[in-house]
């Protein structure tokens, strides 16, 4: 049983640090609104190197800063993509 996991606030707020332990084989991470910044830093290397996806709502990231930051390798999904990845696991998690 897949979960996907969502961040709406910043960095400052610190929910990756409460959320990453929690993520399981086939569980994703979707960054939304604020939760964007987290590409921007370094903090989604671990994730990213232990094989979990992490997702951002591309009009998220373009209304929070310029594109040619050094983003972290997370993928990015149109409001579309985001209801289908939503579909495809079976739990969602939303960390405030």
């Amino acid at each position: 049983m897949s979960t996907l996991h969502t961040i709406r606030k910043s960095p400052a707020k610190g929910l990756l640090s409460s959320c990453a332990p929690l993520l399981k084989q086939g569980d994703a991470l979707m960054l939304l609104e604020d939760g964007v910044y987290y590409s921007y830093q370094n903090e989604l290397d671990d994730l990213l190197a232990k094989g979990f996806e992490v997702y951002c709502l591309s009009e998220d990231l373009l209304a929070r800063g310029p594109a040619d930051k050094n983003l972290a390798e997370s993928k990015l999904l149109d409001y579309e993509g985001f209801v289908d990845l939503c579909c495809e696991h079976d739990k969602l998690v939303n960390w405030f």
